[in-house]
């Protein structure tokens, strides 16, 4: 508590060795990943990460989870290790000051035992528990409690034994699991509401963080609070001469339509990489407009000794794309939106109706 720098190091380091066991393949090709760092009123770091796999990797079988997750007291004479981490840091302790609630745990503690794993119908499974008699003695405010299987958080084997420290591990395997990303990754800092005196009511209320010295520590070593990877293309779709056009009040309005006319937008840009001769040969006529991204980049290049926007082959990195929602009263773009998520290699100089015929 009187080294907060060793604090951030010590998480810093564990942090970037798990994301680099992950991005390696720990669980599987990863399609991308998000994490959050969060510091809660003791002041004590921990990140919510949430891994997305390829379709080949994805989770479904009991026994991959099984295989990945445990939420079971391990034998202490078969692996010690192992039995001394989760006596550690996976066993839930209710009390009125941490999760009790109307003289419920919020966290659904302690759980039903359970022979095996069941995947239920909101994409969350129910683990293991068997009722195998294995139990964990502590001692707490000098009473003796003993936690069985019902107690346990789920977690990794290998990994609480190798990082030292908590990690509750779940399986989301339904789009209902999209609570997690909005409620645990982008929910924030833990703020708090303070009354102060003064006449106008409508400042008589800050808003204000808590800030512990490790997460100072943290700042202060520009240590990551948030990762999004890979990098997301904003995928415009518009009709001819229809793009959005930015500029200045002061400008020329004849110029700023010159311009727009000469400037390619990410989507008439795809096109044109449908007829140019390297992108073809990189296999251009193969792909999406939402999948472009993957195996293209769009960048600055030189042409003619003037700047453009372009297409190249990627050489290194992951991209995705993403194109923007049209609504159905937008008529023609709605349409062609519904073309680009069906037809690769579309040519600018095809119509709708061409490619129409080409679905």
């Amino acid at each position: 508590m009187d080294r907060p720098d060793l604090v951030a190091h010590v998480f810093y380091q564990k942090q970037q060795a798990l994301l680099q066991m992950i991005r390696k393949g720990y669980y599987g090709a990863v399609a991308g990943l998000v994490y959050t760092i969060e510091y809660q009123k003791r002041g004590l770091p921990h990140m919510h990460l949430l891994i997305f796999l390829e379709d080949e990797d994805k989770i479904w079988a009991i026994e991959q989870i099984d295989a990945f997750i445990s939420a079971q007291i391990p034998d202490p004479i078969i692996h010690p290790q192992l039995y001394e981490a989760v006596s550690k840091y996976m066993v839930h302790n209710c009390s009125p000051q941490r999760c009790v609630e109307n003289g419920k745990c919020k966290k659904y503690f302690p759980k039903s035992f359970c022979e095996q794993t069941v995947m239920k119908d909101d994409g969350y499974p129910e683990y293991a528990r068997p009722n195998n008699g294995h139990t964990i003695q502590k001692v707490i405010n000098n009473d003796a409690e003993v936690y069985t299987n019902e107690h346990v958080v789920p977690h990794p084997r290998e990994l609480i034994v190798q990082f030292d420290c908590h990690i509750n591990l779940e399986v989301c395997a339904s789009i209902k699991s999209i609570k997690y990303v909005h409620k645990y990754i982008y929910k924030g800092p833990d703020h708090a509401t303070l009354q102060t005196q003064g006449h106008d009511e409508v400042k008589a209320y800050l808003d204000s963080r808590y800030i512990s010295s490790v997460e100072a520590a943290w700042r202060l070593f520009e240590f990551g609070m948030h990762l999004e990877w890979p990098s997301v293309y904003r995928l415009p779709v518009h009709l001819e001469d229809q793009q959005s056009v930015t500029y200045q009040d002061d400008e020329d309005a004849q110029q700023v339509l010159e311009e727009a006319r000469n400037k390619d937008t990410r989507l008439t840009g795809w096109f044109k990489a449908n007829s140019d001769a390297a992108c073809i040969k990189a296999g251009a006529p193969n792909y999406l407009y939402q999948d472009f991204p993957k195996r293209f980049v769009w960048k600055k290049v030189k042409v003619n000794g003037q700047n453009v926007w372009t297409w190249k082959p990627r050489q290194q990195a992951k991209a995705i794309g993403r194109m923007y929602s049209v609504p159905p009263t937008a008529g023609e773009r709605f349409y062609l939106r519904l073309l680009l998520t069906e037809v690769k290699g579309m040519l600018y100089e095809l119509t709708l109706t061409e490619c129409f015929d080409l679905m």
